[in-house]
């Protein structure tokens, strides 16, 4: 008792001995649940003073900490500055590792004597996980569950560490069985978006009712959902990982906070787990504070795109805080990216795939036809593998505001991988389904063995295009990938207005305009050739335009179907815009459609 009493007084040395002095007495008398206690004690001061040790790096000469540092208009940002500190301070090669045997050992040997000992499993759990040990995490987890049942803590680490592993279904098990046995304010902290959104918004979310926020939930994670084709949701997965992960590693119990309420808990829910860490020991400048007597600095860098956190840990603890105006650099970060999840175990690899949507009257006015037409990158998805088939399952599915899925259709195929770029990467989906409100629309592949993986989500709205009304279907461009030479279509127009002999009267009006070029020079001059093979006018530096007129007899139709085929083989890579309208002559009335294509170089 004297030991714990000293070591809340962060009288480590003295704690230390008077352990010792505790374990060869414990051991004489053969006390199992005494000697577990001691030696997760004598463990967790040999972490306290591992701990600093970790990622040690030396103090680079001759520059002044990040933590300090004033950056004037002519200085590079924090950020940058930060990460130059990192670079110039050699790693110290081992530092730390024969306490950290130790602190493996005392554990260890708690859980022989006591291997329901709650203190000694979550101490050693987080030092497992670190080191992507699961087969002996796993093992304590379940063990620990077992022997508490009705902790949430148990079933919320555990979860952890099957979603490290990859295991989705089996995680969201876990999870949802932790989350049931959490106390109701604790759960409304673990389930709160507030710490992952804009401030601002975060607010507005924070204002909502309880019913409100759980409904507001649900939207989120249902929209969200990385891979529809797999049962869980990966990037909800991820998040109550990192909650859990926060928890684990940062709770400070002796301050009554949970993991998730702690600075360097925060940001790792937002960001996940840094991509470099350096840990700093005291500087002489800092012994003229008293306050900051003896602290560490350690520093969090995501990348040279990424945010960087530095944060002070003093003597005596294992959790850290912003140090400096990092409290001010991380809200500040939040209004330019609130979070990310780029590093979800079972997406190893997650890839564009590029899609186009376009929406046209369906048999009815009362119809909508939706066609999805994608390009699967089907090399990239199968390139440098050691294997000769693969099976790839592809999804199209549409979603309305609330997550819930309307449109399903999936199928799965075994690909040669040799075959790849003889393979069609084209797939199609044609989809009769009632007009609505905001809906999403997603495409999807993955290779169940590698789990590489490519994914597109597009918002739009289920237009319905009225009997009475003049209007165009969307633009349908036949190939906006590579220029090979594949016609540029538009489809139908809904409406027209018709003589007493049954024809209709109307204007054709295009634009081709220059977003962005990935080519020095003029563009005047290939826009002159091509103005000149198409047809077209010249229309200031960044656009053509192509102007005619129609003539049609409906006989009955209430649709005309115009293609256009343009061959944009002298088109400069870069971004490019087609703007239609059509003047209906007759009914007086304008109709206009707008899409937005790219043209990359072959190799792309």
């Amino acid at each position: 008792e004297l030991a714990r009493l000293r070591l809340k007084q962060h009288m480590r040395i003295d704690a230390s001995r008077l352990f010792e002095r505790a374990l060869r007495e414990a051991e004489k008398q053969g006390d199992p649940e005494v000697l577990a206690e001691v030696h997760f004690n004598i463990g967790y001061i040999k972490e306290l003073r591992y701990q600093p040790m970790a990622n040690r790096r030396f103090n680079p000469l001759h520059r002044g900490p990040p933590h300090d540092r004033r950056v004037g208009i002519f200085e590079p940002r924090i950020e940058d500055y930060t990460n130059e500190y990192l670079e110039m301070s050699p790693a110290i090669e081992g530092s730390g590792q024969l306490l950290k045997e130790e602190m493996y050992e005392h554990y260890r040997a708690a859980l022989r004597y006591d291997p329901s000992h709650v203190g000694a499993s979550v101490r050693l759990m987080g030092a497992l996980l670190d080191e992507l040990r699961l087969g002996e995490y796993l093992a304590i987890a379940r063990r620990v569950r077992t022997a508490h049942p009705d902790r949430w803590e148990p079933y919320l680490y555990m979860g952890l560490g099957l979603h490290v592993a990859g295991r989705e279904e089996q995680a969201a098990e876990m999870f949802e069985e932790g989350l049931r046995r959490l106390p109701d304010d604790q759960r409304a902290q673990v389930e709160s978006l507030a710490q992952v959104m804009r401030r601002r918004a975060a607010q507005d979310y924070l204002d909502l009712s309880d019913r409100q926020r759980s409904d507001y939930n649900q939207r989120f994670w249902e929209l969200s959902d990385p891979l529809l084709l797999t049962d869980a949701n990966e990037k909800r997965m991820e998040h109550l990982s990192r909650v859990a992960y926060s928890d684990l590693r940062f709770a400070a119990p002796e301050h009554g906070l949970r993991g998730w309420e702690t600075d360097q808990g925060i940001i790792f829910i937002r960001y996940g787990p840094p991509r470099e860490i350096g840990t700093y020991g005291p500087r002489t400048s800092d012994y003229g504070n008293p306050y900051v007597v003896g602290r560490r600095s350690i520093i969090w860098s995501y990348g040279v795109q990424g945010p960087v956190f530095v944060f002070w840990q003093m003597p005596g603890y294992l959790g850290a805080r912003f140090a400096g105006d990092y409290k001010f650099i991380a809200d500040n970060y939040r209004y330019i990216q609130p979070a990310t999840y780029d590093n979800i175990p079972s997406i190893p690899e997650l890839l564009d795939l590029p899609t186009q949507i376009a929406r046209f009257r369906g048999e009815t006015p009362d119809e909508l036809a939706l066609e999805v037409h994608a390009a699967l990158p089907l090399i990239d998805l199968s390139s440098g593998l050691d294997l000769e088939r693969g099976e790839f399952e592809t999804g199209m599915f549409v979603l309305n505001q609330n997550g819930d899925e309307i449109v399903r259709e999936t199928q799965t195929e075994l690909i040669t991988y040799a075959e790849t770029p003889e393979l069609n990467e084209y797939r199609s989906w044609r989809v009769i389904m009632p007009p609505g409100g905001s809906m999403v629309a997603a495409v999807e592949t993955r290779d169940e063995v590698t789990w590489r993986a490519a994914a597109y989500r597009e918002t739009f709205d289920a237009l319905r295009f009225p009997e009475d009304s003049f209007a165009i279907s969307d633009l349908l461009l036949a190939d906006f990938i590579r220029p090979r030479g594949e016609d540029l279509r538009s489809r139908s127009v809904y409406g027209l207005e018709r003589d007493v002999e049954g024809f209709a009267n109307y204007e054709v009006n295009i634009q081709l305009r220059v977003k962005s070029i990935e080519r020095t020079g003029t563009i005047a001059r290939i826009f002159g050739s091509i103005a000149d093979t198409w047809g077209f006018t010249i229309k200031g530096d960044d656009r053509l335009e192509l102007q005619f007129n129609r003539q049609v007899k409906m006989d009955g139709r209430d649709r005309v179907t115009e293609y256009l085929s343009l061959d944009p083989q002298e088109v400069p890579p870069g971004e490019y815009e087609i703007r239609l309208r059509i003047w209906d002559q007759l009914g007086e009335r304008m109709a206009r459609q707008l899409r937005t294509f790219r043209v990359v170089r072959e190799e792309e």
